[in-house]
C-alpha cells in the first residue's frame, strides 16, 4: 500500500482533533435537538450546549458571550462584518493589499457601489504601519479591515496599535483573525477591536462553523435575513455540532498553544536555516513576529506547481488555499514587492501539531533534488 503524503499545508486546514471529534458525535445523534425549539427538552439541551460553546468562545477570546456570534465559517463572518456595517456609499473604508479574499471580494463590491476603499500598501516583511494607517483615515472613514496574521508570509500585524488608532478617531475596526485565533496570542480585553472573525478548521476544529465577535456598542444590520437566530447577526439554524466543536478546539488550544507554538517555531526556524542553504532559495516574511509553523519559500528558475508536483512526499501549497488553483501571482507576494517569477515560485510550508523534525530532514533532500532537476530541465529548454 502506497504512504500517503506527509501533511505540510496547516495553513489551509488542520485535521479534525480526535478529542473534538468525539465531543461532538453525542450531538448528531442523541442530542441532535434544534437549539430554536426551547419548547421541548431535546431543543433545551441544544440551546444550553450552545450558550456554553458561546462562553468557552469568549472566555478564549476574552470578550463577553453575547459578543459571540456563529456562523458557517470566517468567510461569512468577514461579509456580515464589512456589508453589516456599511449604509452609505459616501462613508469611506480601509484595508491592506495582503488580506484574504474574503475581505478583498466584498470590499471591490463595494467599491463598485460607489464607496471610497484606501488599500495600504505593507512593507517588504508584509506589516501594515500604523502610523500610514492613521494618515489614511479621513472624517468619512467608517470601517477598517486590517487581519491578524497573514496565511501566505505568516508575518502578525501589530494589532494593538493598529486597533488603537481606530479607536482614537472613532472607526470600527474589524480583524480577519482566521489564521492567528489558537496559534498566536489574541486577548481582546488589550486590544480595542470592534469585529473579529475567526473560523474552527484552522485550529483543529472541524470545518463549517466559525464566529464573528461584535462588541457592545458595534450595530451589525445583517445582509442575511431568516428566522431571526443568532440576535439576526446570522439568521439560520445554529450548528450545534460545530459549536460544540469549535468550544472543544478552542479549550485544547488554551492548554496546549504556547507549548506547541515553541515547538514549531524551533522547528521553523531549523529549516528556514537549512532551505536558505539551497543555491536561489529565499524565504518571504518576518524572521520574527510571524506565525509559529509558517514558511513561504522560492527557488530562483523554479515555478511552483512543478515543484509541488515533484514532491509526491508531501502536502504543500503555493498560497491561500482560497487562491491555489488560480495561475496568477499570490497577491500577497506582489504587495511586499517580489517579482513575478518569484511570486509564481514560491511555496507554502505549513507545520503543524504531527509535524516532526525527520519529516522536515526528508523534505529538505527532496527539495535539493527536485530544484536541481527542475532547473536541468529549465536550462535544456
Amino acid at each position: 500500500m502506497t504512504a500517503r503524503p506527509i501533511y505540510l499545508d496547516h495553513h489551509s486546514t488542520t485535521p479534525c482533533d480526535p478529542r473534538v471529534l468525539e465531543r461532538m458525535l453525542p450531538f448528531f445523534t442523541e442530542s441532535f435537538g434544534n437549539p430554536a425549539s426551547i419548547s421541548h427538552e431535546h431543543g433545551r439541551k441544544a440551546a444550553t450546549a450552545v450558550e456554553e460553546g458561546r462562553a468557552t468562545v469568549a472566555d478564549f477570546l476574552q470578550v463577553r458571550p453575547n459578543e459571540v456570534f456563529f456562523t458557517a465559517g470566517a468567510t461569512e463572518a468577514n461579509n456580515i462584518a464589512i456589508f453589516g456595517v456599511l449604509s452609505d456609499p459616501s462613508e469611506h473604508v480601509i484595508t491592506s493589499e495582503i488580506e484574504h479574499k474574503s475581505i478583498l471580494a466584498p470590499i471591490a463590491r463595494l467599491e463598485a457601489e460607489g464607496y471610497e476603499v484606501t488599500r495600504l500598501r505593507p512593507d517588504s516583511e508584509g506589516f501594515i504601519s500604523p502610523a500610514e494607517l492613521a494618515s489614511a483615515i479621513r472624517p468619512t472613514t467608517r470601517l477598517v479591515s486590517i487581519m491578524a496574521a497573514n496565511g501566505e508570509i505568516g508575518t502578525v500585524q501589530p494589532l494593538a496599535e493598529l486597533a488603537a488608532v481606530c479607536r482614537e478617531r472613532n472607526v470600527l475596526f474589524h480583524t480577519d483573525a482566521t489564521q492567528a485565533v489558537g496559534k498566536v496570542p489574541l486577548d481582546l480585553s488589550e486590544i480595542e477591536c470592534d469585529l473579529l472573525s475567526m473560523s474552527a478548521h484552522k485550529l483543529y476544529g472541524p470545518k463549517g462553523i466559525g464566529a464573528l465577535v461584535v462588541r457592545r456598542g458595534v450595530r451589525v444590520s445583517s445582509p442575511l435575513v431568516g428566522g431571526g437566530q443568532e440576535k439576526n447577526v446570522r439568521p439560520g439554524t445554529v450548528n450545534v455540532p460545530g459549536v460544540i466543536g469549535l468550544a472543544a478546539a478552542l479549550e485544547l488550544r488554551a492548554s496546549e498553544m504556547n507549548e506547541e507554538a515553541r515547538r514549531l517555531v524551533e522547528l521553523r526556524d531549523a529549516l528556514w536555516d537549512r532551505l536558505v542553504s539551497i543555491e536561489g532559495a529565499s524565504v518571504h516574511g518576518p524572521r520574527g513576529l510571524r506565525l509559529p509553523g509558517n514558511l513561504n519559500v522560492s527557488f530562483e528558475r523554479v515555478e511552483a506547481e512543478p515543484l509541488m508536483h515533484s514532491l509526491r512526499r508531501f502536502s504543500i501549497s503555493s498560497g491561500s488555499a482560497c487562491s491555489s488553483g488560480d495561475r496568477e501571482p499570490s497577491h500577497v507576494l506582489r504587495a511586499i514587492g517580489l517579482s513575478e517569477e518569484r511570486a509564481m515560485g514560491s511555496i507554502r510550508i505549513g507545520l503543524g501539531r504531527s509535524t516532526t523534525a525527520d519529516e522536515l530532514e526528508m523534505l529538505v533532500e527532496d527539495l535539493k533534488i527536485s530544484v536541481t532537476r527542475l532547473r536541468e530541465i529549465s536550462a535544456v529548454r
